[in-house]
């Protein structure tokens, strides 16, 4: 007859109860330092008072976006009013050789092994998140810094759309598809940053590509380009749009 051993109580890790304990003494110790030094400096100077704050400078945008409505088309020529920013309507050509990529429909059926997939989403106040659109890029990047891959134009997808609280909740490059659990499903696996991640794409689900785009720009058309809001884009290397159907 075999014989269970009790499972033992787990013992305090001293370790994980120290560390707080070190982490704030360091941090009272850089604070207490950093009085110190600004009280010499001070002195030194022939005041006690403190000394005057730096100028005030606006931090850049970690991945700034330009993003226009076209109003009016003529050829080349755009008329563009600011999306994202409040600024006057301008009149622009786009420079030879701009690169012109768009995000359009697809769908599921077309999502292979080494595509990279973008899901966007935003949370609500109990920290469910809700999924509001799929980008798919067939010749993804490399990573970037911030972990998204970009397309051959440098486009993650989501620059032309103008609902800035949608935001990147998973991502990763493609590594099997196959049929969903439920009928009309997808099934994806994707490496993502943390490790392999399961994510079934109904039919239905609003799913676009970037892809390269020899259309015309018509009025009605969105555009973003890689820059501050309110930028230009006559000289951008690269313009990114949302025809007007595709929305």
């Amino acid at each position: 007859m075999a014989i269970e051993e009790p499972l033992a109580q787990p013992v305090p890790a001293r370790r994980r109860i120290g560390a707080p304990v070190v982490l704030g003494a360091l941090i009272l110790t850089l604070l207490v330092g950093g009085g110190i030094a600004a009280f010499v400096v001070s002195k030194s100077a022939g005041s006690d008072a403190p000394p005057r704050p730096g100028e005030f400078v606006v931090p850049d945008v970690a991945r700034p976006v330009a993003l226009f409505d076209v109003r009016e088309a003529d050829g080349q020529e755009l008329t563009l009013l600011p999306a994202n920013t409040e600024a006057d309507a301008l009149t622009v050509v786009l420079a030879a050789g701009t690169t012109i990529e768009a995000l359009v429909p697809t769908t599921a059926d077309v999502i292979a092994p080494g595509h990279w997939l973008t899901i966007l989403g935003n949370s609500d106040p109990v920290r469910n998140f809700v999924i509001r659109h799929i980008i798919l890029l067939q010749e993804p990047s490399a990573p970037a810094a911030d972990g998204l891959a970009r397309s051959p134009a440098g486009f993650v997808g989501d620059e032309v759309i103008p609902d800035k609280t949608w935001l990147p909740i998973i991502w990763g490059l493609v590594e099997t598809v196959a049929p969903g659990e439920i009928e009309g499903a997808t099934l994806v696996t994707l490496n993502g940053p943390d490790g392999p991640i399961s994510v079934q794409v109904f039919a239905g689900v609003t799913l676009s590509r970037v892809a390269s785009y020899t259309t015309a720009i018509a009025s009605g058309d969105r555009i973003a380009t890689r820059a501050r809001p309110g930028t230009s884009p006559a000289a951008a290397s690269a313009v990114l749009v949302s025809p007007q159907g595709a929305r």
